[in-house]
Formats: structure tokens, sequence, C-alpha cells
């Protein structure tokens, strides 16, 4: 059963979604809320600004963290906005919850920067962290929706090279599939109070892309084959009109490697993020908690 807080944050995102149509969509403001600074006050954490390579990256090191683990958070936002001022709440905390330090890529976004922009920002931050010292067995990837589809795309080059593999990878909502094929974009239409196809979506897809084949698995990585995987979790609400995309993509990949699905009932798209606040919503926080202890579970013990 969702909770209360679950309920009005359901009701809420609705009304918005009714009032100007899919919260995904391509605007002139590509960070959401960029203007706010809000989420750079939090003292339980160092925060700062700093470039790996030539990726610009935001870093979340908790004051009295004691380890060298790091979560390579990858964030959604259809390759065409958000950033810290959206995911910051989600970011710490998994932070909080692992003790582990969030390194954040503000990477390239669409429509100025299509496909392959954001992949090759964020394979330029990994192989930087790796170059720095830090052993890959200490990172996690992390993404949720776009995100969860760079983490794939990420997976797959690490694979192809031959580099180093994380120790795990959680996908949050994740959209692998830009040809927007799966099933619950048609039957959960009228559920989902977020996303909803049509001229937005479709605008969205089209800026990414750029004219590259929706069916190319970097983009779409329920095209993909053979992949080897570190330790897995895909998390997924019952309400998205992305469910097919997780619950294909865990079919796809669990016959040959360490998956797991998780289904919250009664959710919507990354409902992780209403964690924090007067209005978190408690299936967050547990949702949080069950990412932050696979993590901690998969990284090397001391």
């Amino acid at each position: 059963m969702i909770s209360i807080r679950g309920k009005v944050w359901f009701i809420l995102l609705a009304l918005i979604r009714k009032r100007i149509g899919s919260l995904l969509k391509v605007t002139k403001s590509k960070r959401i809320g960029a203007a706010s600074q809000r989420w750079k006050k939090n003292n339980k954490f160092l925060i700062s600004e700093k470039f790996l390579d030539k990726a610009k990256v935001i870093e979340f090191e908790p004051k009295n963290s004691d380890n060298e683990n790091v979560i390579l958070y990858l964030h959604g936002g259809g390759y065409v906005t958000c950033g810290p001022e959206t995911h910051a709440s989600l970011v710490t905390q998994l932070s909080e919850f692992t003790m582990s330090k969030v390194i954040f890529p503000e990477y390239r976004l669409a429509p100025k920067d299509p496909f392959p922009a954001a992949i090759d920002d964020c394979l330029m931050v990994y192989q930087e962290l790796i170059r720095n010292g830090i052993d890959s067995k200490n990172i996690s990837l992390v993404g949720d929706s776009a995100g969860g589809g760079l983490v794939m795309a990420l997976l797959q080059i690490i694979q192809r090279d031959n580099l180093d593999i994380p120790s795990s990878a959680v996908l949050i909502s994740p959209w692998t599939d830009l040809t927007l094929s799966g099933d619950s974009m048609s039957s959960r239409v009228d559920r989902d109070p977020m996303l909803m196809p049509g001229k937005d979506m479709d605008y969205v897809v089209k800026s990414y892309l750029d004219g590259e084949d929706p069916k190319n698995p970097l983009i779409s990585s329920i095209f993909c084959e053979d992949l080897k995987l570190p330790p897995m979790q895909i998390h997924v609400g019952t309400e998205e009109i992305l469910f097919d995309d997780s619950l294909r993509l865990f079919e796809k990949l669990s016959t040959s490697n360490n998956v797991k699905l998780e289904i919250w009932d009664g959710m919507f798209h990354v409902f992780n993020i209403f964690c924090k606040g007067f209005l978190a919503i408690p299936e967050a926080k547990k949702a949080n908690l069950q990412i932050a202890n696979f993590i901690s579970e998969n990284y090397p013990r001391k």
C-alpha cells in the first residue's frame, strides 16, 4: 500500500503533468533550478566543483568518511536537463547511508551536445578516477532514468575496451529503449503522473539522437548483447510508462548475470528523489537504504 505522502506527491505530479504535459521536455534552461544554490548548503558534506580531465564534476564528500569508496552518480533528465539542483537530496542520502564520496558529472546536454557527448564525459570521469589511483572495485556506478542508460553504455564500453570493472551498478527507473517500443508506454499512460509519450518526449529523443539509430545499444541498452556485468540492482515503480524498460532489461541480463529487480508498488518515475524534507516519501528512504546496502555489500571488505 502506497504511503500517504506518496499519494500526495502522486496527486501533485499528476496535476502538474495535466497542466503542462510531460515533465520531461527540452527547455531553454538546461539545468532545472540552476539559479538556486541551496543544494550546496549541507553542513554534513564538503561540496566542491572540479574537473576530472575535461569533464566538470561535483564532489560530495561526507565529513566523517574514513574509506576510499566512490559512487559515480549519473543523473537523469532525458539527456537534456537536470543536475545537482534536482538530484542533491538523493545523492547525499546515498552518500550518508554508504559513507562514500559521490562524484556527480555535470555532463554535456543535448540538443547542443547530442549523443555521444554525455557518454564520452562519463567515461572520461571513470577513467580519470582510476588514473588517480582509485581501484575500480571501490567504485559503484549508479544512474537514474537517462542516467541509467548512461550506466549501461559505460558498462558496455568497459567490457569492449577491457577496462577494470566497477564493484556494482544500480539502475533507478532506467531509460533503456529510446525506440519507445515497450508495452507500458501505452498501457500505463493514464497511470504515470510524470511522463507521457507524445511530441515532448519525441523531441527529447530526437534532440539526443541527432540522427543516430535509436537501436544503437549505447543509446538503447535493451539491444545490447552478451554483456557481462558486476552485481546489479534495477529499481522501478509500477506506475511508470518506462516500466517495461526495466522489466525487459532484467529479463535480458539476468540469465547470465547477478541482476536483481526491485519493483515498487504504486510508485512513479525516480520516486527516490523525494527522500528528504517535510513531504519525504517513506518508500524513497526505504529504497535508497536498500540501494546503499547493496552498494556497501559489494565494496571490498576491510
